[in-house]
């Protein structure tokens, strides 16, 4: 419901602007306008797409403004993007190419229609929505019996978050509950994820409280308590029919991407064999979805003289000292040619020979080489219960700059917050973390 009127309150926003827009470009005239149609079509989808990247359809955002207003920017900004960049691609086949038009929607009546609506009108229509009980989700608390005071109290001064948390160490005629709300003290991913895990239910959302967050890059929290991150987590059990979809999916975008890719696979293959002696491309032996080992297709980027056994040392440093994958690689071993593949991850465009056969999925945990494993503590190897993907969570908010336990974090939420619409978030995410070499070693 909440989704909504979110979603009718955008498209309203978008549409006002629009025709106001129009009217100041052409003074008032109402005569036919090339490519009007398309043109309000492709930002109805651009900007309602930019809004579900941001969480925009999330109603949490909005117990603290500034995050709202932060994001409507962000919004703003990479929608003009959008527009000029496909525009001029296409030469506004059909777009509106007025630069008065341009100018009035997205300088004047978007941000100021959009800004009224979303910071001033929505607050309003939540906190009415919510002042009947009833309509607000019970939420069981877990943890220490300290906090639920100062949660508890958080809640009730801001109705528009609309939860009513519930102490469950002393209600026990009211543990019905529809979500977890949990705060933990742990120091450590390991103890975090196995509390997750513990007061996890499929198909239950889960509130998480814990000051781990913020050692995180993920920025996924809704608001903060003090220094305390919140984020939420709705725990997805992977059905049949998702599992088709994801399939098909990846079938037909890396049939795409391969052939679109193919001439410039050519130029690739050239410089490496220019630059160094060796194979174009480099096998290697990964563990897949329950440990099941393949082969992994990458561009070499290596000299053919680096030692597996110092490798091995090099990772059990990385997962035993804490420091980030960047700092364990010896860049002389990479040829020049390489730096560039690694840095634009054009190393990794082979893998969609991997995805197109089932060894790896688009969006997923990175498949660690077997010695790896042989090193995972307990927890991690939960890691394996999914099939690994190109891109994922660690990729888009992290790769090399994290240390071990921090990336494999990441790959449990997602495994538990795994769906259809993250993927599809995602893929777009891996698009700017690629292009602006986001942690790339």
């Amino acid at each position: 419901m909440l989704k909504i009127i979110l979603l009718f309150t955008d498209i309203i926003a978008i549409s006002a602007s629009y025709s106001l827009a129009k009217f100041l470009r052409y003074h008032g005239d109402v005569h036919y306008i090339p490519n009007q149609l398309t043109t309000f079509l492709f930002l109805i989808f651009v900007i309602l797409l930019i809004n579900y990247l941001y969480n925009l359809y999330n109603h949490y955002y909005y117990v603290q403004s500034g995050r709202v207003f932060f994001k409507l920017v962000n919004v703003w900004i990479n929608s003009f993007i959008a527009y000029v960049i496909i525009g001029f691609l296409t030469k506004f086949y059909f777009l509106n190419n007025s630069r008065g038009f341009i100018f009035y929607f997205f300088f004047i009546t978007y941000p100021l229609i959009v800004s009224y609506l979303r910071i001033f009108i929505i607050p309003r229509i939540l906190i009415g929505y919510f002042s009947k009980p009833e309509r607000r989700t019970i939420c069981k608390y877990i943890g220490p019996e300290d906090k639920f005071i100062q949660f508890n109290q958080f809640f009730e001064e801001n109705p528009i978050i609309g939860l009513n948390l519930i102490n469950s160490n002393t209600n026990d005629e009211k543990l019905k509950t529809s979500e977890i709300f949990l705060f933990s003290v742990a120091k450590e991913f390991g103890s975090l994820y196995k509390e997750l895990k513990e007061h996890s239910l499929i198909g239950k959302k889960v509130h998480i409280v814990t000051n781990l967050f913020n050692d995180l890059p993920l920025r996924w929290e809704w608001c903060k308590i003090g220094n305390l991150p919140i984020v939420s987590l709705k725990i997805n059990g992977e059905k049949k029919w998702q599992m088709i979809v994801r399939r098909i999916i990846d079938i037909v975008i890396s049939s795409i991407l391969l052939i679109i890719l193919l001439p410039f696979f050519v130029i690739v293959a050239i410089a490496i064999k220019s630059d160094s002696p060796g194979p174009v491309i480099y096998k290697q032996k990964r563990c897949g979805k329950d440990g099941r080992e393949f082969t992994l297709y990458k561009f070499r980027s290596m000299y053919n003289n680096s030692s597996h056994e110092k490798r091995e040392k090099d990772f059990q440093k990385f997962i035993e000292n804490k420091t980030q994958k960047a700092k364990i690689v010896n860049y002389n071993e990479i040829t020049k040619v390489g730096r560039i593949l690694r840095r634009t991850s054009i190393d990794e465009f082979p893998q969609f020979f991997n995805v197109l056969k089932g060894d790896m999925t688009l969006i997923g945990p990175r498949p660690p080489i077997p010695y790896e494993v042989k090193y995972y503590k307990d927890w991690h190897k939960d890691r394996l219960k999914i099939k690994p993907g190109v891109s994922g969570l660690w990729q888009v908010y992290g790769r090399g700059s994290m240390p071990c336990d921090s990336s494999i974090f990441l790959d449990l939420i997602y495994a538990l917050n795994r769906s259809l619409t993250l993927d599809i978030k995602l893929l777009f995410q891996t698009v700017p973390a690629v292009i602006l070499g986001k942690g790339a070693y």
